[in-house]
């Protein structure tokens, strides 16, 4: 695993020196939704978290885009036995520090014969990294209601499965507007859809897909 986000950590420096038409710097903000199709325990319903992100946009003379981002947000958590599902905040366990790292590709259209809107398509994988820590005002040895195991053991748990059978690996689809400021500013809106690989796996349908929506502020 630390080799795998080696990987993701050159592949990023390595695009700074990539000779491209415009390299712009880009901050996001906004909510993504996850989906929570279980109503068999007390997780919470399809969670919302809002998040932060910055991250690199490499456009080429042909209009070819690869673009690197990364958005961090925090959501609650609970184990119910089996797995890690969302939890409101009277069930919560854990509280998970979340980084979604997108690497995607794909094409800028510039509208209308103008250079002042751009829209990009583009598809690639997200790489979701999360890690658990025992919420505040949770005893370590607090017991859990349903399975009887203690909340510490609860978190470990709770990691595990955020690493294993490709859970932290998220196809995705996005597509994004700019509207050019000036020759150093754009400002605009993108759209995510992250598909969730470890619950197609695991015959779990679209448990866990990931909806995004964030305002774009781009700075060359």
């Amino acid at each position: 695993m630390k080799r795998f986000f080696s990987f993701i950590a050159i592949f990023l420096l390595s695009l700074t020196f990539v000779s491209a038409l415009d390299k712009d710097l880009f901050f996001t903000a906004g909510p993504k939704l996850m989906l929570n199709t279980d109503d068999s325990t007390k997780s919470a319903p399809s969670p919302i978290m809002y998040s932060l992100g910055v991250g690199g946009d490499f456009l080429f003379e042909n209009n070819i885009l690869l673009q690197a981002h990364g958005s961090f947000f925090t959501n609650y958590y609970l184990w119910d036995g089996t797995t890690a599902q969302p939890a409101e905040v009277e069930n919560r366990t854990a509280t998970t520090l979340s980084a979604m790292i997108d690497l995607t590709g794909g094409y800028t259209f510039r509208l209308a014969d103008s250079q002042k809107h751009l829209l990009s398509v583009t598809g690639g994988l997200g790489f979701f990294a999360r890690y658990a820590i025992l919420s505040n005002g949770v005893d370590e040895d607090s017991p859990n209601r349903d399975t009887g195991t203690k909340a510490g053991d609860d978190v470990s748990s709770i990691n595990s499965t955020f690493f294993s059978d490709l859970n932290f690996l998220y196809p995705e689809l996005s597509f994004s507007y700019s509207y050019v400021l000036s020759e150093l500013w754009k400002i605009g809106g993108e759209a995510r859809t992250y598909i969730p690989l470890g619950s197609l796996m695991n015959e779990n349908g679209a448990d866990g897909m990931i909806f995004s929506l964030a305002l774009k502020i781009s700075y060359k």
